[in-house]
């Protein structure tokens, strides 16, 4: 079987690039926003999946949240353990994990799946990620989901098409991206050249409308809650020119 794009697309290049696109203040916003929506509180125990380097379950465990990240990527767990500063395995861990396959540690308060994480592969593999998560907590735990949704993406696209920015380390990165209406993928492919070199990047990922993203809840075992607003945390309304943006998705374990 030819190697999925997903499980070699997250090595040293993208932590180099997209690390550096991320704010600090983005991450704290999102962290309450986790804190807020899924009532922690010191103690709670909280599994972040995927984790990527670890810039959210860090912030979590700061807190007093006690956090396993969990991630397929061996060189973005290596980041998050290199910066996990003075907080001991209590409090933070890391799993290197594949999570369409079950974890055998479970009865979490809480599990998130934060940025985008869906879509990398099929319907199965989105479904079987969500079995992983719903499964992960106890009975009445919360999971949530944020991404980037369909109407978001597409009045997004048509209003901008090919997208460029500049990182905070001076980076110039360049995004072309090109959707299929019928199969609801999105094919992408970055440039970036800066102080620390060039290259480029491809990626496929389906891009779900909400409702979709519901239905692949419920398929999963979970009760689908509230759509909120990823920004603010207020529910969440589809209008203006962006569509209401990026949305966080919570459900709760059925049973």
């Amino acid at each position: 079987m030819s190697e999925a794009w997903w499980q070699s697309f997250f090595d040293a290049d993208y932590l180099k690039v997209w690390s550096g696109s991320m704010p600090e203040e983005r991450t704290v916003a999102e962290a309450d926003l986790l804190w807020r929506a899924l009532a922690l509180h010191p103690g709670s125990r909280v599994l972040d999946a995927p984790c990527g380097y670890g810039r959210i379950a860090r912030l979590l465990a700061s807190r007093g949240a006690m956090v396993v990240g969990v991630d397929q990527s061996s060189v973005l767990l290596e980041e998050a353990e290199r910066t996990r500063g003075d907080l001991d395995h209590t409090r933070l861990r890391y799993l290197r994990h594949d999570l369409r396959n079950a974890l055998a540690e479970g009865f979490f308060d809480a599990a998130f799946n934060f940025f985008s994480s869906l879509g990398y592969g099929s319907e199965r593999d989105d479904i079987a990620v969500l079995r992983t998560l719903s499964g992960s907590i106890r009975p009445g735990g919360i999971v949530l989901v944020e991404t980037i949704h369909r109407d978001a993406f597409v009045a997004l696209l048509s209003r901008e098409g090919q997208l460029a920015r500049r990182l905070p380390n001076g980076t110039l990165l360049f995004e072309d991206s090109r959707f299929d209406a019928v199969t609801g993928r999105m094919e992408t492919t970055w440039y970036w050249q800066g102080p620390s070199g060039g290259g480029q990047k491809s990626a496929s990922s389906r891009i779900y409308a909400i409702t979709e993203l519901i239905q692949l809840l419920e398929q999963a075992g979970l009760r689908f809650r509230q759509a909120l607003h990823s920004s603010s945390g207020n529910p969440f309304q589809g209008k203006g020119p962006n569509m209401g943006g990026r949305v966080a998705l919570l459900a709760t374990r059925v049973s």
